[in-house]
């Protein structure tokens, strides 16, 4: 791939090449480093940047804005975006830099102008699009931190020891690594969003489950319970599913089900009765209902159950 020209609105920034590297004519170089009161200035780099906080404060600056980091946070740099790092507090810190050019794990694939499609391609393309929609950081915690740093790790071992077929190791590492943080920065965000959504209707949602548990025997339909939370169906549906993981229809088989296996336990009244008693309308469909969630027909439940 030929380097491209900088971009016209930065000219006078510096530009950061893989040739400016210890072992320059590698496609891929990583370090740790340490920040002490050094300034630093607004530079951009020529290949994709992934860097990781390892101990301490640093502040990252792009687009004009500045976020303060800690341990776990990772950040990727598109190429040519202008950035910076300081260092926020007495004590040093501590990162990992990893710059690798676009095409040693992309092949061919790998040209300036097609980047939105490659990060769409290696799973990355939450952290990054363009400058203007750059995410500031991942935080990993627990487990994902320490499987991320392993493979930072991984990669420094590689680098340094240069055995045979490194390169082909440290670009599966690199996709590996990717794709595992990819996948947290959704399920982040996923988290994020749904935490935010549960807080501000939880008392709604809750009103309506406290609806449906007193009343599920009835003719209840998913209209009745969306005007208990006043909500409209399809969003009271939206909602309903992601804070309590089932479907309205599913939830409330669930509640019949189980009133009909209590009665089925601890009467003889007929089945056709505690079909309707637990508020299905239809012996068949109470029948396959109770199959699929108990895995056995009614009758065979209630033999099952005998004392």
């Amino acid at each position: 791939m030929s380097i491209p020209p900088v971009p016209e609105k930065h000219i006078g920034i510096p530009v950061y090449r893989m040739v400016d590297n210890k072992n320059g004519d590698l496609p891929i170089y990583i370090r740790t480093f340490s920040m002490g009161k050094a300034t630093y200035v607004l530079h951009c780099h020529e290949p994709i940047q992934v860097n990781y906080v390892l101990r301490g404060s640093p502040v990252h600056i792009i687009n004009n804005t500045a976020y303060k980091l800690v341990k776990g946070d990772i950040f990727i740099i598109p190429p040519y975006v202008p950035h910076k790092l300081e260092n926020n507090s007495d004590s040093q810190s501590e990162m990992i830099e990893l710059e690798f050019l676009p095409e040693f794990i992309f092949g061919n694939r790998a040209t300036i102008e097609n980047i939105k499609s490659i990060f769409d391609f290696a799973y990355i393309e939450p952290f990054l699009v363009s400058e203007c929609e750059v995410k500031p950081r991942l935080n990993l915690t627990g487990k994902a931190q320490a499987d991320v740093e392993a493979m930072f790790f991984n990669l420094l071992d590689e680098y340094r020891e240069k055995k045979s077929n490194f390169l082909l190791a440290m670009k599966a590492i690199v996709l590996n690594l990717l794709v595992y943080a990819g996948r947290c920065f959704e399920q982040d965000i996923k988290d994020s969003e749904s935490k935010q959504v549960f807080d501000r209707h939880r008392e709604a949602i809750t009103n309506a489950i406290d609806y449906i548990d007193k009343t599920y025997t009835e003719d209840l339909t998913i209209e009745a319970a969306s005007r208990v939370a006043m909500l409209s169906q399809s969003y009271f549906s939206y909602l309903f599913k992601t804070m309590t993981g089932k479907t309205f229809t599913e939830y409330l088989n669930e509640m019949r089900i189980l009133h009909a296996m209590q009665l089925l336990k601890e009467t003889g009244k007929r089945i056709v009765d505690i079909c309707f008693e637990s508020g299905f309308n239809n012996v068949n469909h109470f029948n396959r209902t109770f199959k699929s969630y108990s895995g056995i027909s009614p009758m065979q439940y209630r033999n099952a159950n005998k004392a």
